[in-house]
């Protein structure tokens, strides 16, 4: 259950989980907690699919949590992170669909909000994701 209107990065993950099974997707493995790895690895038919998933404020239980919620500079640090991350993964499985997905939220779409459709030149998706469920993509 989501307890507030700044999604974790967990609370994100198990949101946008939901809409990919209910879009054909499995789910063959998730991250949650401090755990490593690809946040979210989808296959459907033949194809995989690779999401790293950021929240807008860090988990209750996190060993770094310092503010409510995160600021620009650590928006786009996570970002910037994310997309190394993809990137490294692009280089792995290169016939894969990769994406980074958000939280619908106005302070990261303020401070990254004009970058995400540039992630297309990548070969990477972006996902907005809200607190009702719903995804959207740039």
């Amino acid at each position: 259950m989501i307890q507030s209107q700044k999604l974790t990065e967990d609370e994100t993950i198990i949101l946008l989980i939901d809409y990919l099974a209910k879009d054909g997707w499995n789910i063959d493995s998730h991250c949650l907690g401090q755990i490593r790895g690809c946040d979210i690895i989808a296959s459907k038919n033949s194809q995989k699919f690779f999401i790293e998933v950021k929240g807008a404020k860090a988990g209750d239980a996190s060993p770094t949590k310092k503010r409510i919620f995160f600021d620009s500079g650590q928006i786009k640090t996570h970002f910037g992170k994310a997309i190394v991350k993809i990137l490294d993964d692009k280089y792995l499985h290169p016939n894969a669909t990769f994406a980074i997905a958000h939280p619908n939220d106005t302070l990261i779409k303020k401070a990254i909000g004009h970058l995400t459709p540039s992630l297309k030149l990548l070969g990477i998706q972006h996902f907005w994701v809200a607190v009702d469920g719903t995804v959207t993509a740039d």
